[in-house]
Parts: structure tokens; C-alpha cells; sequence
């Protein structure tokens, strides 16, 4: 489990295969006043694309934002937001 620095734990609601992408979505999430961050198990300054699952990009919220955070993503991007990762 990972938390954040105030020790709660974060939920991961989101994946994707860009940086960029995970960037996007935290700003808009942190536009929207929801405290996010990414999660990669290799960094992509290491392995540049994705193979087999690596390279994936977690977003992460807070347990008790993971409603308002999943609201927000749907209503930017359509659809693609998981309920639960």
C-alpha cells in the first residue's frame, strides 16, 4: 500500500502509459482541489515504453477523495476511469 505524506492511504483510480498523460490528469485533478500523484514501477527516464505492463502510470488519490476524483475524470474525459484499480 502506498501512502501519502500525511499517512493516509492512496487508491489508484486511473491508468495510463504516458507521463505526460499522468500529468495532465493530476493538474486537472489538482485544478479541481483533489491531491494526486503518480505511481510507476519503472520510470520511463529508465524504460521509454511499455512492455508487458511495464510502464504503466497509476494516479493516485486519497481514500476518501477517490468518489469526487473519479467524478471529475469522467465528466473531462468521458469515460476510461476505473471504479476501482
Amino acid at each position: 500500500m502506498i501512502f501519502d505524506d500525511t499517512g493516509r492511504p492512496l487508491v489508484a483510480i486511473y491508468e495510463c502509459w504516458s507521463d505526460h498523460e499522468a500529468d495532465v490528469i493530476v493538474s486537472c485533478l489538482g485544478a479541481h482541489g483533489v491531491s494526486a500523484r503518480t505511481n510507476s514501477e519503472v520510470p520511463h527516464n529508465v524504460l521509454p515504453l511499455a512492455v508487458d505492463g511495464l510502464g504503466k502510470v497509476e494516479i493516485l488519490v486519497a481514500e476518501e477523495d477517490v468518489e469526487e476524483a473519479t467524478f471529475i475524470l469522467r465528466e473531462r474525459t468521458g469515460s476510461g476511469v476505473e471504479e476501482e484499480a
